[in-house]
């Protein structure tokens, strides 16, 4: 019987002296092992993501619109991501490729030479030539990144 309690006390002070290493081999925040962060080297981390991520997305388009008056057969070619809002009825789409347009207000995908109904939102989900041309006089609400051809 006393060969038992004493294996139980050997096991506890076994338990004991592992709880005492593993407590001591934690660091504390703010030693050498753990150090702190400064703000400034956090707010440098943050710009450096922030460039990158602009530079994968061509994050230098602006978040403002630009009204785009279209003589008849004049195009502009959108880029990926870039929004158009068509005024009047009197313009069709550029497709280049097999996919189409984003017709957003309508919920469809506008292929190539589809008229653009009145007021509708267009998304162009590429930039591979996708755009819009002007059958009559026409203004084009845009934002992101275009080119006037």
């Amino acid at each position: 019987m006393k060969k038992i309690y004493a294996l139980i006390l050997i096991f506890v002070a076994m338990v004991a002296v592992l709880g005492i290493v593993y407590a001591d081999s934690t660091q504390d925040p703010g030693s050498q092992q753990d150090p702190l962060v400064t703000k400034s080297y956090v707010d440098s981390k943050y710009d450096d993501l922030k460039n990158y991520v602009d530079g994968k997305t061509g994050g230098g388009t602006t978040n403002s619109y630009d009204i785009v008056e279209l003589n008849p057969g004049e195009s502009i070619t959108l880029y990926q991501g870039s929004e158009a809002i068509v005024r009047t009825d009197n313009s069709s789409t550029i497709v280049t490729s097999t996919d189409g347009v984003s017709d957003l207000t309508g919920g469809k995908d506008l292929k190539n030479n589809a008229l653009i109904p009145a007021n509708h939102l267009l998304l162009f989900p590429r930039s591979d030539g996708r755009g819009i041309k002007a059958k009559n006089y026409t203004i084009v609400v845009v934002m992101g990144k275009y080119t006037k051809n």
